[in-house]
Parts: structure tokens; sequence; C-alpha cells
């Protein structure tokens, strides 16, 4: 009985993902998407008057503008 299919676990899986996405883009209303689909934010000790990481570090992801209003993009620590 405590058994359940894969494919209603997956979902499940998949769904609350997609929450978490939301309560994160709600808590980060106003930074960009990451390349990698994640919510990005905002790094307080910087050269730039406007940064963002990725939340997640695996990621590696950084962007910043620096006045022009285009975002720049770059990878921490040499990552692929």
């Amino acid at each position: 009985m405590g058994h359940k299919k894969p494919e209603v676990t997956a979902k499940r899986r998949k769904m609350v993902g997609m929450f978490f996405k939301w309560v994160l883009r709600f808590y980060y209303k106003h930074t960009p998407t990451c390349r990698c689909g994640w919510v990005m934010k905002p790094v307080t000790d910087s050269y730039f008057d406007y940064q963002w990481k990725c939340i997640w570090k695996d990621c590696g992801w950084e962007a910043f503008d620096n006045g022009d209003g285009k975002l720049h993009w770059f990878r921490r620590n040499g990552k692929k």
C-alpha cells in the first residue's frame, strides 16, 4: 500500500519545483531570470550598482548592469 507509481512521484516532484520557482519569483520580484531558468538574487558587495547571481552555486552565472541598460553575463570560477 505504501508504494506509489513512479510517474505520479515524478509529476509531484515537478509540481513542487514549479511552486518553488513561483515563490522565489515572488521574493525576488525585480531580478532577471538566469540562463538556467531560475531566478537570480542581488549581490550587494559589488563594484556595479546592479549585479545578480544565480541562486544555485553549481550554475555559476552572474549578470550586471553598468548603467547602459543592458545585462552583461559572465560565468564565475571558470565553470562550463
